[in-house]
């Protein structure tokens, strides 16, 4: 295995590139810690979080699949990132507060995860209140 993902990483990182709107390009989840071009990998998928320029919906979630590697992309404009911040959205504040940066049009991916770091912290202290 292993390049078939690198290979199948890089045509879709490629791919998001080309689409002006898409202004970061954010590695999450386990292949994060991987990689992708171990001929030992192991993965179920990759994950990406997009950062758009302009987006109508808060968030858009495409599964896809190229040269064999399932791929699990999440979309999100500047204002839905801000609000999931804002909202203490898990998910999202989680996976952001320690990406991989891949692809960076513009320099905004730098204030995001900052934010995600802080409200990540502020989640995690909170459940610990509520365990004692």
């Amino acid at each position: 295995m292993g390049k078939k993902e690198q290979k199948a990483f890089d045509f879709v990182v490629n791919k998001l590139k080309n689409d002006e709107n898409n202004i970061s390009i954010m590695l999450v989840g386990s292949a994060k810690y991987k990689n992708l071009a171990d001929e030992n990998l192991s993965i179920n998928d990759i994950d990406l979080f997009i950062i758009r320029r302009n987006q109508i919906s808060d968030q858009i979630r495409e599964f896809s699949s190229y040269f064999g590697v399932d791929f699990d992309i999440n979309y999100f404009s500047i204002e839905s990132a801000n609000r999931y911040i804002e909202r203490g959205e898990k998910f999202f504040v989680k996976a952001i507060s320690n990406p991989v940066v891949v692809f960076e049009r513009e320099e905004v991916s730098e204030s995001i995860i900052e934010k995600c770091k802080i409200m990540y912290d502020k989640i995690n202290k909170n459940n610990k209140k509520e365990v004692f």
